[in-house]
């Protein structure tokens, strides 16, 4: 037995011994002078605080829930993504490299961030999603678009934002869940969190390992040939990520997080190719360090980053290895503008270590730098404004200046409805019982009946810089590439209704176009046939984003169904002399239309939920002539809650994947897997 796979095993039960405190401690950003007064009225005031999503007016914004991220706990973030979205990620196969594309774009025109830092790989500038732990995030949010002035660079097609932040709900609960399935499936997590009057704590571990040697079928000149898939296992994955808040005195926080991985995989070379012996070890360590303190009319907070990423490749021959070490610093105030406006005003800084063998052996450093203005301003309640600005400074120069303005306007509202929306998130607690409080008024069970349509619209300029590899990499590297350039805009309309009777029904529609210039392609010379990065072509992407859930509560019956569809034409409508592949053809790994449905229920103690995903051919080249056929994915979870003595409790889960059987491909030679059954066993105390 592997020593990787007995740590794995013990993980859980080493966790168990750790020391866990915490505190529900009242959260105070000042955004109005509304909110300064009810600070001075009140004896004990808790407000949440000012997210950068708050400045995101007219923006799409789509939010997995803690229940849906209970159910894949055991899992990555690809896999989520693509069980419970209709988004297009580029998958290698189970526990193989995982990108995302939002809105026809490339993987490295989504920012990754973590408790508000970005957290994509400097060489390669994109994330790999199977690296990503579910467990180690207690939110998971997708904001598709341009956002360079909220996120900085990257942020061209979208952002994805992880936060690990503690739960601030007075007492402890703890978790451990073992799972095992189909083709070698085994691992298991451990989660820990607890409150007091000063601190709170929550601890998240996780370890997985998978075999992958599930079998396919190629077609061959003699007729269809069985293989089983080689060089395909997840010899070990961990992740351990504690989060902590300290309350300092009665206006300031303190903050600390660090999230370190590890994961060691063999790479499947695809199906024409025998023998390979590819293998990659990735590694990953994120410190994190804040401080936040409210004052009667505003905000100031600060934090510090250190990550270190390494991932060290082999094949047979001489290794390839990669280093990479940097460290961030971020400082921001936001100020109240009456009672209608917020304002907040910022700076980072970064600094890049890179040690990378494809560099020629030769240290990198390089720091970058922005300043940011995000205004938030509500003229009137059913009219909600922004207007944002970043202004980057690289190593080659400015990066193009990135505003953002967006509108919220609510052209239908009932009086009940205009009420409940009215409401502050404001918590009164009695300064008797620590950490108790009155939720939030304006909930269901105190409106009869809610209806509103609001139209919404956004404008968004957005840039990326270069990434390392594109800049050093020997040879073929060019140090004199421009920043890509995007515009975006979008515009829809979103309708709620809710009644009495625990029905609400949410839908919203957006149509968008966006253009990136400056595109970078990756070409070999016609001189030395050497492959060199180059700003060639001008890309389009537009299409229309259409989504529907309905969620129920009756008695001790909670349930929901989302419907959602996209349609994206992205094209090259620009390109140079240089650039070989032809304008007007929908990009390659770029779906028309994709498609998903959802539902999900509980009933004492039961927990039942489907998954249908539907994506249609994509192109696996430019000339828009091979392509891989389009997906039809379903997938089941069925789950039992028992209780046990005390507050404990049992919860079996069973899972299937793909229960239609379909054989597929994400990417081209690299086989998905059949259908597959998975289960889990997790006791909650």
């Amino acid at each position: 037995m592997r020593i990787h796979s007995l740590f794995g095993r013990a993980l859980a039960g080493l966790l168990l011994a750790l020391p866990v405190a915490g505190s529900a401690w009242a959260q105070m950003p000042a955004d109005s002078a509304r909110l300064s007064r009810r600070l001075h009225r009140l004896g004990e005031v808790r407000v949440r605080a000012v997210g950068t999503e708050r400045f995101a007016v007219g923006s799409t914004r789509t939010e997995l829930d803690s229940a849906v991220l209970a159910q894949y706990r055991g899992s990555n973030l690809a896999e989520v993504l693509q069980a419970r979205t209709p988004l297009a990620l580029k998958y290698y196969g189970p526990g193989q490299l995982a990108s995302i594309a939002l809105r026809g774009t490339s993987a490295q025109h989504t920012a990754v961030l973590w408790n508000g830092l970005n957290i994509m790989l400097p060489t390669l500038g994109q994330t790999d999603f199977a690296l990503l732990p579910v467990g180690a995030s207690t939110r998971v949010s997708i904001q598709p678009g341009p956002a360079a002035a909220l996120y900085g660079s990257g942020a061209v097609g979208g952002a994805v934002l992880l936060d690990g932040a503690p739960d601030w709900r007075v007492g402890n609960h703890n978790s451990v869940q073992l799972d095992a399935g189909s083709f070698g499936l085994l691992g298991g997590n451990f989660e820990a969190r607890a409150a007091s009057a000063t601190l709170a704590v929550r601890v998240a571990a996780s370890y997985r390992e998978a075999q992958n040697n599930y079998s396919y079928v190629v077609q061959e000149a003699r007729g269809p040939v069985r293989y089983s898939l080689q060089n395909a296992a997840l010899r070990h994955q961990w992740s351990f990520s504690p989060d902590l808040a300290w309350r300092v005195g009665r206006a300031s926080e303190l903050t600390a997080a660090a999230w370190l991985t590890d994961t060691d995989r063999e790479i499947q070379s695809g199906t024409g190719i025998i023998g390979g012996q590819a293998r990659e070890r990735d590694q990953s360590r994120r410190l994190t360090l804040g401080y936040r303190h409210v004052g009667a009319r505003g905000q100031w907070s600060g934090r510090t980053a250190w990550f270190e990423d390494v991932l060290n490749y082999r094949d047979g021959g001489a290794p390839s290895n990669s280093r990479v070490r940097t460290t961030q610093a971020q400082a921001e105030h936001t100020a109240a503008l009456g009672a209608r406006g917020s304002l907040r005003l910022g700076a980072e800084v970064q600094h890049f270590a890179a040690l990378v063998d494809g560099y020629g052996g030769t240290p990198i450093r390089e720091n970058r730098a922005a300043a940011f203005a995000l205004l938030r301003y509500d003229p009137r309640p059913t009219l909600r404004l922004s207007a944002n600005l970043r202004q980057a400074a690289l190593p080659a120069g400015l990066a193009p200046l990135t505003p953002t303005l967006g509108l919220e306007w609510d052209l239908l509202r009932s009086a009940t409805a205009a009420l409940a929306d009215s409401a502050v998130a404001l918590e009164v607690a009695n300064p008797a019982l620590p950490g108790s409080a009155i939720r939030p008024f304006g909930n269901s069970s105190t409106r009869a009946f809610t209806h509103s349509l609001t139209a919404k619209a956004s404008a968004a300029r957005s840039y990326r810089a270069p990434t390392l590899n594109e800049r050093y990499w020997r040879p073929g590297g060019n140090p004199d590439l421009r920043s890509e350039s995007g515009f975006g805009y979008e515009a829809g309309l979103r309708h709620r209704l809710a009644t009495g009777k625990g029905l609400t029904l949410e839908t919203e529609l957006t149509a968008f176009r966006q253009e990136v210039d400056d595109w970078v392609q990756w070409l070999p010379s016609n001189r030395t046939g050497i492959w060199s990065p180059r700003n060639l072509r001008r890309v389009r992407s537009q299409g229309l984003e259409m989504s529907t859930t309905l969620r129920l509560r009756q008695g001790r019956y909670t349930g929901s169904a989302q419907v959602a569809y996209h349609l994206t034409d992205t094209r090259k409508t620009q390109g140079t002399s240089d650039d070989p592949d032809p304008v007007g053809v929908q990009l390659a790994f770029v779906p028309r239309h994709q498609a998903s449905f959802g539902t999900d229920h509980r009933w004492r103690g039961w927990l039942a939920s489907s998954t249908l995903v539907f994506g249609s051919y994509r192109y696996i080249n430019a000339s828009g002539i091979d392509y891989l056929p389009g997906t039809l994915l379903l997938g089941a979870t069925l789950g039992r809650t028992l209780r046990g003595p005390g507050s404990t409790q049992l919860l079996l889960l069973a899972q299937a994947n793909n229960l239609l059987g379909q054989a597929y491909e994400s990417y081209p030679g690299r086989p998905a897997p059949p259908r597959s059954l998975g289960g889990s066993l997790r006791v909650d105390f």
